[in-house]
């Protein structure tokens, strides 16, 4: 939601676009569409086979009790606190810090962030994203969204704070809080020269990727094996991938729709010829 929001709120400032709740709404809908898409690819292919009874016994519903309510609201306030000045605060001050410094741990002033320990990596790791519209056809800058986006790895969150700390260090920018980062990322548009469909594009790699660390956490938990693990882990990073680069390309080229269709109905026939072959094997 930060994201999305931030980020749609930017594109309508920056490109004078009529409304951010017709991306906003977009956005939730392929996100929607995306998890039907998944759950049918899925079930026919790597988790084939009946689906076991799912049988849950509901407990009595009561009337909430006034303490009972008090105590669950201050256990998610107690969460969201230990979050906001743990994770969020420690990975903010990382990102000042690799940012203000070179391997050489010569301090850098503001205006030489590009020389930066952070600025490096980003650079690095740029051109893999180049296919969903925030990698090398960027300019100098371009690097910032590759870097936000790691570090919205560990808690999404961060994505829009790493804005507000680029966006200081390169313009001399000071966000207002009360805006959720919209300014921020206006400054980072007009430094980086990114397209509505990039920032399309980054929104849904954001939200289809890998979540943050605890919802990684918990899916190993949940899952059998490591193996299942794993597969977890590249079917998001595949997914996130495939989906952004789709509305990267479709967006700034119509034509590539057709590519992606053509792409989509040989998926669906090899599936479906390789389920028939399993069925006679049977």
């Amino acid at each position: 939601m930060p994201i999305l929001t931030a980020i749609a709120g930017g594109i309508v400032v920056r490109f004078g676009y009529s409304s951010a709740d017709i991306i906003t709404y977009s956005i939730y809908l392929l996100g929607i569409v995306v998890a039907i898409l998944s759950i049918l690819f899925m079930r026919n292919t790597f988790m084939r086979g009946e689906t076991p009874p799912f049988i849950m016994e509901l407990p009595p519903y009561r009337k909430p009790q006034f303490k009972s309510l008090m105590i669950h609201m201050w256990d998610k306030l107690k969460h969201f606190v230990k979050k906001a000045f743990t994770v969020i605060l420690a990975s903010t001050i990382v990102i000042w810090f690799i940012s203000h410094f070179r391997f050489s741990w010569k301090f850098l002033p503001d205006e030489r962030i590009n020389e930066s320990i952070l600025a490096n990596i980003g650079m690095l790791i740029q051109p893999i994203f180049t296919p969903l519209g925030f990698g090398s056809q960027l300019n100098n800058w371009g690097w910032v969204f590759v870097v936000s986006a790691a570090m919205g790895l560990i808690a999404k969150e961060n994505v829009i704070a790493a804005f507000g700390i680029l966006a200081a260090c390169i313009v001399g920018f000071v966000g207002d809080e009360a805006l959720g980062g919209i300014d921020a990322v206006v400054q980072m548009i007009s430094a980086t020269g990114i397209t509505p469909q990039a920032l399309l594009a980054f929104i849904a790699f954001n939200m289809l990727t890998i979540p943050c660390f605890a919802a990684v956490a918990t899916a190993k938990a949940e899952l059998a094996d490591k193996k299942s693990f794993v597969t977890t882990l590249l079917f998001w990073i595949t997914t996130s991938y495939f989906i952004s680069m789709m509305i990267y390309l479709i967006g700034s080229w119509w034509w590539t729709s057709f590519i992606f269709a053509a792409l989509f109905i040989v998926v669906v026939l090899v599936i479906i010829y390789i389920n028939e072959q399993d069925k006679k094997q049977h």
